[in-house]
Order: C-alpha cells, then structure tokens, then sequence
C-alpha cells in the first residue's frame, strides 16, 4: 500500500500495529478510514482489460455510430467467414477501417 501512495501510518494502523501517539488515526472515523483503505484500488486479482474489439466498438459508439450495424452490413456486402479466430481479426480490421473514416469525416467538418 506504501508503493500506492497511502501514508505510513495509516497502513501500520491497518495492519494492526501500533503507531505514534501523536498520530491519532481513530478520530479520523471508520468511513474516512475505509475510504483510505480503498482509494489505491489494491486487489488480489487482476484487473480486467477490455479487449481491443470492445476498445474500438466504445469509441465508435462516442462517435454517434453503431458499430453492430457497421458490421453487419460488412458481413452481408462480403459473405461468410469459418474460423473463430479470423472472425475476430476480420471484425477489428473493419471497425478499424470504419473508426478511420469516421475520423476522418469529422476531421473535414
């Protein structure tokens, strides 16, 4: 908690032992404590990333666009693809293209 930017004291408080007299922690009250305790964000488990797929789908949905729609008609102009995999790079690489001309329209306005 140290290395998060949380003082000396409080994490000496939070791990049960005992800290300057002149440092009174408890007057802070339990809420302020827990908010202390919770700022730096530590956990155990990994925080979840958001795969470069939903990245591009937000920023094309801030853009006023609907990237589902951007899709599907891709899909229906080009026709069927088998693999799971290529799937998913064939998705990115069209909003990619898609994102880019947005863009660049916006760019020109």
């Amino acid at each position: 908690m140290l290395a998060l930017g949380v003082q000396p004291d409080y994490v000496d408080y939070f791990m049960g032992h005992t800290v300057d007299i002149y440092h009174d922690i408890q007057s802070l009250g339990i809420d302020r404590m827990r908010a202390i305790y919770a700022a730096p964000g530590l956990a155990i488990r990994k925080k979840t990333q958001i795969s470069k797929l939903d990245t591009i789908k937000e920023m094309i949905r801030a853009l006023g666009e609907n990237p589902e729609q951007l899709l599907s008609r891709e899909a229906l102009s080009m026709g069927n693809i088998s693999a799971a995999g290529e799937i998913e790079n064939h998705q990115l690489s069209v909003l990619t293209m898609q994102l880019r001309d947005i863009l660049r329209k916006a760019a020109e306005t």
